[in-house]
C-alpha cells in the first residue's frame, strides 16, 4: 500500500476504511463459517460487517478474531492506511552467522536499489508516478531489509553481567 496524498485519495475505500475493509471480508470469505468459529449468530456478525446498519457494531476484539480466522490483515492495514501509517510483517528469527552477514549484505543491496531509483526518477527532473511507485516499493523492500537484521540482532542480546539488569525492549508488541 502506498502512502501518498494522491495515492490515499485513490485507493479504493476497502483500502482506506477499517469499516470497508471489514464490509469486504463479507463479500470473499464464508461469514456463516466465521461466525461458526467465533462462536457468534451469523446475521449478527453479517449485519456487524454492513456498514448500512448502524445497530450493529464490530467490536476491536472481533476484529481481531476475524483476522486470526481468515489470515486475512485487510482491516489492520486499512485502519493503519487511515492514519497515515503502515503495517511491516516483522521477519522470523534463528539466522546463523553467515546467513545473517548475507541479510546484512541484501540490507545494503536493498539500501542501494532505492538510492539508484530514486536518482533514475530525477534524472529528467520530473518524478512521475510510476517513477514513484517503484521508488517507494524499494523504500519498503529496504525498511523491511533493516527491520529483518535488527530482529536478528535482537536475539543475540545477551545481558552485560557488569551492569544492572535492564528493561528488555522488543519490536514484537504483545
Amino acid at each position: 500500500m502506498f502512502l501518498s496524498k494522491k495515492s490515499t485519495r485513490n485507493a479504493k475505500p476497502s483500502a482506506r476504511c477499517a469499516l470497508e475493509a471489514a464490509a469486504s471480508i463479507a463479500s470473499d470469505f464464508n461469514v456463516s463459517e466465521i461466525a461458526r468459529v467465533m462462536a457468534k449468530s451469523p446475521t449478527t456478525l453479517s449485519n456487524k460487517l454492513n456498514t448500512n446498519i448502524d445497530s450493529h457494531v464490530l467490536t476491536l476484539q472481533e476484529a481481531i478474531a476475524i483476522q486470526n480466522i481468515t489470515n486475512d490483515s485487510r482491516i489492520l492495514n486499512a485502519w493503519a492506511y487511515s492514519e497515515g501509517k503502515t503495517v511491516i510483517d516483522l521477519p522470523d528469527v534463528g539466522l546463523s552467522d553467515e546467513e545473517l552477514a548475507d541479510q546484512v549484505l541484501h540490507l545494503q543491496e536493498a539500501s542501494g536499489d532505492f538510492a539508484k531509483s530514486v536518482r533514475l526518477s530525477r534524472a529528467d527532473g520530473v518524478i512521475t508516478a510510476s517513477d514513484f511507485d517503484v521508488i517507494q516499493k524499494r523504500s519498503l523492500a529496504a525498511i523491511t531489509a533493516i527491520l529483518h537484521v535488527t530482529a536478528e540482532l535482537e536475539q543475540m542480546v545477551r545481558p552485560d553481567p557488569s551492569e544492572p539488569a535492564a528493561k528488555a525492549t522488543t519490536l514484537k508488541v504483545a
